[in-house]
């Protein structure tokens, strides 16, 4: 059963697949830091909402992510609340297309079948000084979306998006999605000297040392990328795709081919990065080699 938990002061969260953050601006009205995944979720964060006596009167989403924006809509239209992002999250979060696309793109599987279509549009205000509500802290964190970003409360809890995921997300997934992931690791060795009272990811339990599962974050991300070099020398994509599955032990079916195959030519261009490795057009095909 998801339900509302407290954290420290005004600040709470909706303990759900994806965490979201819940800031009592006072005795009428919260802030949300992201709106839920999935609308059953989202309608027992409201029913959750309502038990406090609080409207929503602002969302920050920290991305563009399904499984943080699909509440924007419903709470939008309920409480006509006013919803906050940076300026490239933002025409993700109206053009709810585009992040499907984004997966999809070359890929030519069928759109019906990947759940990131059909998540109701809506249109956010960038985040600035001015909208901000007073006392939070706005924290760029690049790497797992495009311009992600975490939200320190006036009560110095840290909501620290997807930048840190858990070891039960690395263990299910083998390959969860970053979109930069050099950045990501930049971010993560960032999150090691960040200092909080709590610290909330949004796939992990609230923790007060956020060091420990930064630097697991660090090493398999480094793990991701050796496994990746270790395979790629002379391969094509789909023959690379094959090898990395089998390494990583992962059966895989539609539409999972997609995420898993973004995230490895995410991978891919983390090594051409670094310069070692290198791409060469062979008879109509990329092929990766080693320098």
């Amino acid at each position: 059963m998801f339900e509302v938990k407290h954290l420290k002061g005004n600040t709470y969260y909706y303990d759900a697949f994806t965490n979201v953050g819940i800031y009592k601006l006072n005795d009428k009205q919260a802030v949300l830091i992201d709106s839920c995944d999935h609308k059953r979720m989202v309608k027992g964060l409201d029913r959750e909402l309502s038990s406090m006596v609080v409207a929503v009167s602002v969302i920050i989403n920290t991305h563009c992510h399904v499984d943080h924006i699909c509440g924007n809509r419903y709470f939008q239209d309920k409480y006509g609340c006013k919803l906050l992002s940076t300026r490239l999250e933002q025409s993700f979060i109206y053009n709810t297309e585009l992040e499907a696309d984004f997966y999809n793109a070359a890929l030519n599987v069928d759109k019906s079948t990947n759940p990131f279509y059909g998540i109701e549009p809506s249109e956010t205000e960038i985040i600035s000084h001015d909208n901000t509500p007073e006392g939070f802290e706005i924290i760029s964190l690049p790497g797992h979306g495009f311009d992600m970003v975490g939200v320190k409360t006036p009560d110095d809890v840290l909501f620290l998006a997807d930048s840190v995921l858990s070891v039960t997300t690395w263990e299910n997934y083998k390959l969860p999605f970053f979109y930069n992931v050099n950045k990501a690791i930049a971010t993560l060795e960032k999150i090691m000297d960040m200092k909080a009272s709590l610290f909330v990811p949004s796939h992990n339990p609230p923790l007060e040392d956020i060091r420990e599962l930064a630097e697991y974050n660090i090493e398999k991300l480094k793990e991701k990328k050796g496994t990746v070099l270790s395979l790629c020398d002379g391969k094509s994509f789909e023959e690379l795709f094959d090898a990395v599955m089998k390494a990583e032990d992962l059966v895989i079916k539609m539409p999972k081919y997609c995420m898993y195959a973004v995230m490895i030519k995410n991978l891919l261009q983390s090594l051409i990065e670094d310069d070692v490795i290198y791409t060469e057009l062979e008879n109509n095909r990329v092929i990766y080699h080693t320098k």
